[in-house]
């Protein structure tokens, strides 16, 4: 099974230089493992369907700005859930590209 942190490399390596928001989910080899997984990728905070331990989990990455975590860190968590054998194939969801906020979010 390819890495997950290779597998993060080839998706981002497919978005257009623009994008600001990916959506991505992982679903994990062993379903056994979604305690520990949830553990390492908490700083991603990723979320679920309804049953946590089904060993699916969706997140979303920005790359300049808007919520989401940074490409950096991601590949960093997944390659941690590489390090410590915990398998699973990432998917990619959606994307948004060219996302600015305006004068109506937050404080001027």
């Amino acid at each position: 099974m390819t890495p997950l942190a290779e597998q993060w490399d080839a998706i981002v390596a497919a978005q257009p230089p623009d994008w600001s928001t990916l959506h991505f989910g992982l679903r994990l080899r062993d379903p056994y493992q979604s305690e520990e997984a949830a553990l390492v990728l908490a700083p991603l905070n990723p979320w679920h369907e309804e049953n946590w331990r089904s060993g699916a989990f969706h997140l979303r990455a920005a790359r300049v700005q808007g919520y989401g975590t940074s490409p950096q860190l991601c590949r960093k968590r997944l390659s941690t859930l590489d390090q410590v054998g915990i398998a699973g194939t990432l998917r990619f969801e959606r994307r948004l590209s060219d996302v600015r906020p305006v004068a109506t979010q937050g404080t001027l």
